[in-house]
Order: C-alpha cells, then sequence, then structure tokens
C-alpha cells in the first residue's frame, strides 16, 4: 500500500497561513457553492487550538469517498505520542486514486486530495 510509505506519498498542504495544526471535519457535502469540507479546530492544547474555522470549497470534483478508520488502533496515538501533527496532506499517488485511475482510463487530470 503506497499509505504505508506516507512521507513519500503525502506532502503537507497549507491551504492558509492561520491554520491550526489538527481539524475534525464537521460537514461533507455538494452545496450551493460547490463540494464542501467544513473543519473545525481540535488541538490536543487548548490554548494552541485556533479560533478560525476552515472551509474548504471545490467547484469540480470527479470523485468523493468516506473512510471510517476509527476502528484502526494503529492510528490512535496519545497527545505525549504524537511528535508532530498535521490535518491537511496532498497526493498524487495513493491506493484511492490509483484504484479510480485503473477504473476511468479516460481521466487524466492529477486529482488532489487531503
Amino acid at each position: 500500500m503506497l499509505e504505508d510509505n506516507f512521507d513519500k506519498n503525502f506532502k503537507i498542504w497549507t491551504p492558509h497561513k492561520d491554520v491550526d495544526e489538527v481539524y475534525d471535519t464537521e460537514g461533507v457535502g455538494f452545496r450551493d457553492e460547490g463540494f464542501v469540507v467544513l473543519c473545525i479546530p481540535d488541538h490536543f492544547e487548548r490554548d494552541k487550538r485556533s479560533d478560525y474555522n476552515v472551509k474548504l470549497v471545490w467547484d469540480d470534483v470527479v470523485s468523493y469517498t468516506v473512510t471510517d478508520e476509527s476502528y484502526r488502533p494503529e492510528l490512535w496515538a496519545s497527545e505525549s505520542e504524537v511528535a508532530e501533527v498535521w490535518t491537511f496532506y496532498i497526493s498524487e499517488s495513493s491506493d484511492y486514486l490509483n484504484k479510480f485511475r485503473e477504473k476511468i482510463i479516460l481521466y487524466l487530470k492529477k486529482p488532489i486530495i487531503f
């Protein structure tokens, strides 16, 4: 799996200079302005928690999937175990994107995911 080589396949993305390190997804879906992802700050340390929500909007989305990974204990970490945390990443190569490209061979653009 490409996700096993995370550092090689996923790069940190900063959508705005004032974003915090940790956000939770509050809502996802299509609205009048496009495909919207609403994120709310949720840093382990309350004094580091941002006052700003993040609203990401795309006007051109060809694929969207939801994955609940709360059952994966290897992703659970306590504050003391986390050396560096970040919420937003981009990738041009992932297991999901590769499977998508295999099925939709006419789609040549390089999508960005987070």
